[in-house]
């Protein structure tokens, strides 16, 4: 019997403990969630901040290029859209309107969706073609009144960008040599990457497969061609 009016206390103890709790957290007293929802950058790992791209492996004719960001929610669906705020950090070495078109400093996030993305376009037009001026776009997200911040190793993104095309290390191999290759120039390597795409993967590819090397030899002679008509 005593054990059971220990119990019977210890029980009645802990309810009054409870009831005291000062519920003004995420949680209801029924223990619903109600925190409000956190947008952030959707990255692979928290390290991955860092976008780098180039315009040198593209043709010159293209001028701009546009990079998608992505963004994710962290809680619930609503039925209206939510919307977040992007800002440049004035660290960015790159400046609107030289480097990259403006950005729409408030963004959305659809109706009915925790996922959202949105385009960044660069220019090409003031980048160095012989060196890397290591530009730098910093984008940061900031609180508004539908999504918060709450991860901060997740709201920084960093997209560095130039237009060098650099000489490979496979330019001179004895191979490429025996096939007609000339000597390296920005110009004749972009040509010969056009005939893949301007993807220097696939260009790769082509040379390590023995099978690809007859249409990689049509393709060099073709360089050859056009640059005894169009010296540079």
């Amino acid at each position: 019997m005593m054990i059971k009016f220990f119990a019977i206390g210890l029980i009645a103890l802990v309810g009054q403990a409870c009831s005291g709790i000062d519920y003004d957290g995420e949680y209801s007293k029924e223990g619903y969630f109600e925190g409000g929802n956190q947008v952030y950058f959707d990255l692979q790992n928290t390290t991955d901040t860092l976008y780098n791209y180039s315009f040198g492996t593209q043709p010159t004719s293209v001028t701009t290029d546009t990079v998608n960001v992505k963004v994710k929610i962290a809680g619930v669906k609503k039925s209206q859209p939510q919307h977040f705020k992007v800002v440049v950090d004035p660290s960015s070495s790159a400046k609107a309107g030289v480097h990259f078109v403006a950005l729409d400093s408030i963004l959305t996030v659809p109706a009915d969706s925790l996922t959202a993305s949105f385009p960044v376009v660069l220019m090409r037009q003031n980048l160095s073609e012989t060196q890397n001026d290591n530009i730098r776009l910093i984008l940061l997200l900031k609180p508004t009144d539908d999504l918060g911040t709450r991860f901060p190793d997740k709201t920084k993104r960093i997209i560095a960008f130039n237009n060098v095309l650099e000489k490979p290390d496979w330019w001179d191999m004895p191979l490429l040599s025996s096939m007609g290759l000339p000597a390296y120039t920005p110009a004749k390597y972009r040509m010969l990457l056009s005939f893949y795409d301007s993807d220097a993967n696939k260009l790769v590819k082509a040379i390590r497969n023995n099978r690809s090397w007859t249409e990689l030899y049509r393709n060099i002679q073709k360089v050859v061609a056009y640059f005894r008509a169009h010296p540079e």
